[in-house]
């Protein structure tokens, strides 16, 4: 008894009422079967496609290699599962589960493949968001925080050329939020991101905060790297068209280099937001690239020596004079120079908020005060100007030559004392002393300021060329107890003096008697409030007083 079988119209009943689409070809791929299911998962009719090769329902999203692989695996007779991403007739890309069968004759060879698939569309697209929303933004499309820091660190970790890591903040954007609303403000970071991914292809982009972006590129140098910044600030210094309004967008670009400025992306990072916060302070709407003398500062520090250096390039910094009594002749001969910064509200003294050991405050801030000098003379032509000068520029043979160059040109050492700080010249002395001796020989005269804040050996101010001590006023006042007698650490300061043949000047000389102390200790020199406050202009040169009056 034969067993039991399914006639072909059967067969063909079963193919057609599959709820998977099937196609079969014969060994050379040419169409000779597709079911229902076929013509409804792509949109072609069975008239359209029989005796046509199945490539009209490629996408372009495979490769050549892609379809070269699949074809050398079923010809060689074994079966192919996996995804095709294919387009139907009207156009639209869908995604299909898709297992090939080659199947032979009774000779062995391949006779036909059998195609049976299924539409995987709506569940590889929910798998796709579902994984873009644990790498990626969704306001703005670009990757979050843990994926961007993710991205350079694999970067990191295997060799790479020379690399930018670019941080950008929106500025002023809660007052977007406030004008349109959260609203408004989400639609115009989504702007943000569409105009940042079109500036820049090659970048790899993220945000990083509310407000706040990064990108990582491609760059050699900081001239690259601030030329392709360039083009990311530029796509968004446009107005924005928010609900019919208008909005124009200002960003801060701070640049950090690969391997320049750090080999983690937290060291990166954070040098690119320092000079972030440099270029958001000085407003000029350009990329900043990091450099050291950037390192340690906090923003509000920042802030300060950027407004210092921005008030010497605007024309806002001013010299004022503190004129000194001289004790012997009655005369004001001899004035401080000292630095203000010109505001809305006066003058103010920036110094004391600055760390005057950075370059960046000490060079310009010196160069300043030594480059005015020579119209100073010019002006008070019977004044010995006082000028302070700090060690670090000392150690500095550009700055020894800056001075040069300004004798040559006319200034009159003779007539300048250069105050040094104590305190401050104490750990450098080594660095200090040749360039001491090297400005005496040019002629000027040195001072040692603030005397008494610091812990200068006898040793150590032997070997210094000096011709004045000045005692520190906070070391005045500490001992001038009730103003009857000279102090005796006082005293024994102007004593070592004379011995070491330096002349004496005492700063903090407040009231009357103040100056009766001073005169009793036997000094050359006094400066004080009670004499002369910093002003615009110093005292008259030639005035000789008993008993100065008031300012």
């Amino acid at each position: 008894m034969n067993p039991p079988s399914l006639p072909p119209s059967v067969l063909e009943t079963v193919l057609e009422q599959l709820a998977e689409s099937v196609l079969i070809t014969d060994a050379s791929g040419r169409i000779l079967y597709v079911n229902q299911a076929f013509e409804h998962l792509t949109g072609y009719s069975r008239e359209e496609v029989l005796g046509q090769n199945p490539r009209f329902l490629k996408s372009g999203a495979h490769s050549r290699e892609f379809y070269r692989m699949f074809w050398e695996q079923i010809r060689a007779g074994v079966p192919y599962r996996g995804l095709f991403i294919n387009r139907k007739k009207d156009g639209t890309l869908f995604t299909e589960e898709k297992i090939v069968t080659p199947v032979r004759d009774p000779s062995g060879n391949i006779s036909y493949f059998v195609a049976t698939s299924r539409d995987v569309t709506g569940g590889i697209a929910f798998q796709t968001r579902l994984r873009e929303l644990t790498t990626h933004d969704p306001l703005t499309r670009l990757l979050n925080h843990r994926a961007f820091l993710e991205r350079v660190e694999r970067d990191l970790a295997t060799p790479v050329r020379g690399m930018a890591l670019a941080y950008l903040d929106l500025d002023r954007f809660q007052m977007v939020n406030d004008l349109l609303g959260h609203r408004g403000g989400d639609a115009v970071l989504a702007e943000v991101g569409r105009r940042l991914l079109a500036a820049l292809p090659e970048a790899v982009l993220g945000r990083v905060g509310g407000d706040e972006f990064a990108a990582w590129y491609p760059a050699e140098d900081p001239d690259e790297a601030r030329g392709k910044g360039r083009l990311l600030l530029e796509a968004l210094a446009l107005e924005v068209p928010v609900q019919g309004k208008p909005v124009r967008l200002e960003c801060s670009m701070g640049i950090a280099l690969f391997p320049q400025h750090g080999a983690s992306f937290t060291d990166l990072l954070r040098r690119a937001d320092l000079a972030m916060h440099r270029a958001k302070l000085l407003r000029t709407w350009e990329p900043e690239v990091f450099t050291p003398d950037l390192e340690g500062l906090t923003p509000q520090a920042l802030a300060l020596e950027t407004s210092f250096r921005e008030a010497l390039s605007l024309g806002r910094a001013q010299l004022v004079f503190q004129s000194l009594l001289d004790l012997g002749d009655g005369t004001f001969r001899n004035a401080e120079v000292l630095f203000r910064i010109r505001g809305s509200e006066g003058l103010s003294n920036p110094l004391p908020h600055l760390d005057l050991s950075r370059r960046s405050v000490n060079e310009p801030l010196d160069r300043f005060v030594i480059g005015q000098a020579r119209g100073l003379q010019e002006k008070y032509p019977d004044l010995t100007l006082w000028l302070n000068v700090t060690p670090w520029s000392l150690g500095d043979p550009t700055f020894l030559a800056f001075v040069r160059r300004e004798v040559e040109e006319g200034l009159e050492p003779e007539r300048v004392v250069l105050e040094i700080n104590e305190r401050l010249a104490q750990p450098q002395l080594a660095r200090i002393v040749p360039a001491l001796w090297k400005l005496r020989a040019q002629g000027f005269r040195l001072a040692l300021d603030d005397f008494g804040s610091g812990q200068l050996s006898l040793v150590h101010l032997q070997s210094l060329p000096l011709n004045f001590l000045k005692i520190d006023r906070e070391l005045f006042w500490s001992h001038r107890g009730n103003g009857l007698h000279p102090p005796p650490v006082i005293a024994h300061i102007v004593a070592m003096a004379r011995d070491l043949g330096l002349g004496v000047a005492l700063e903090g000389v407040e009231t009357e008697s103040d100056l009766a102390l001073a005169q009793a200790l036997g000094v050359d020199l006094v400066q004080g409030f009670y004499l002369h406050a910093p002003d615009s202009e110093p005292r008259n040169p030639g005035q000789v007083s008993d008993r100065p009056e008031m300012p």
